[in-house]
């Protein structure tokens, strides 16, 4: 079978694998649809993988099955990571802590024709019944989104920093309370044509909330220069390893304000994003602005690696 394979430096090669084979008590998808994560553009976080089979954004048609909630011919969601939903972590809720979910993953990677879920990975996991594979791959990274908000508490002013397609996705769950800032033009335009408030960085307004979506100093310090005394700045993304960031944390004393981090998502925000593109809230033509086959998968990589589309999707036939 073809997949697609990180390589370090970030280079991306559609490679042939051996199918993978269905583990004990587990499944095998015929994969239908994979989007690609923008986590997978940053080379110090993939290098330190390669090589690597892409994909975690991803829903297919379950081919063989060993575990009857899970009927072979439906279509499925998985999640990459799963907890265990019986330690400590999971008791309170803190999903991504979990030692299980931290060891499971998908194999080879979503970004492949086939991928084999382990027994493990179906605690987080769900058939979708005859759901548009493309908006059934976006329950993952739309989970992220749900988690981010909810661990941003409440606020009637939101800032979004960074309008890639999970900027437009906190925009449209956030509503006319949020204003997005991109330095990219074509970012902000997407946006705007979703009906979105979408600003030069420039323009902006102080806010309750600020939601930092890139990984740069930079941005993070934009958002702290928008953030409202008593305020909340969510981290959605980490920063490159090493790289210590200088605060005055005597100004930030005095400014009353919360420093959160949304680390990926657990099975309580993968239900609610189901729900959310079940009903229309959100679906994949507001955040996939290029859906491609598995052998365009290389250039759609470049492309928006340099910001030059919003986000790309491989469907499979």
């Amino acid at each position: 079978m073809r997949a697609a394979q990180y390589q370090r430096g970030g280079t991306v090669s559609i490679v042939d694998l051996p199918e993978p084979i269905c583990p004990e008590g587990g499944l095998l998808v015929q994969t239908e649809a994979c989007g690609l994560c923008s986590g997978e553009l940053m080379d110090w976080y993939m290098d330190r993988k390669a090589p690597h089979i892409l994909g975690h954004e991803v829903c297919g048609r379950i081919l063989t099955s060993q575990d009857a909630r899970f009927p072979a011919g439906e279509r499925v969601f998985v999640h990459h990571h799963a907890p265990c939903m019986e330690c400590e972590e999971c008791r309170r809720q803190a999903y991504v802590h979990c030692p299980t979910w931290k060891q499971t993953r998908l194999e080879p990677g979503g970004m492949a024709e086939q991928f084999a879920v382990s027994k493990e990975n179906l605690n987080d996991a769900f058939l979708v019944g005859e759901m548009d594979p493309r908006n059934a791959a976006l329950i993952e990274p739309l989970a992220c989104v749900v988690k981010s908000i909810r661990m941003s508490g409440s606020g009637s002013t939101a800032a979004v920093v960074g309008l890639g397609a999970l900027g437009v996705a906190h925009l449209k769950l956030l509503g006319e309370r949020a204003v997005g800032y991109d330095r990219n033009p074509l970012r902000r335009d997407w946006a705007s044509s979703r009906g979105l408030c979408a600003k030069a960085p420039d323009s902006a307004s102080a806010a309750e909330l600020v939601f930092v979506l890139p990984g740069s100093e930079d941005a993070f310090r934009f958002g702290l220069s928008i953030l409202k005394p008593g305020g909340c700045l969510v981290m959605f993304a980490p920063l490159p390893p090493g790289k210590a960031v200088s605060l005055d944390l005597e100004e930030l004393y005095f400014r009353d304000f919360r420093l959160a981090t949304s680390y990926s998502c657990g099975p309580t925000d993968t239900a609610e994003a189901k729900q959310l593109l079940l009903n229309g809230t959100i679906c994949h033509e507001d955040l996939v602005s290029h859906t491609v086959r598995l052998d365009d998968l290389p250039s759609a990589y470049v492309k928006m690696k340099a910001g030059e589309i919003l986000k790309a999707m491989v469907v499979f036939p």
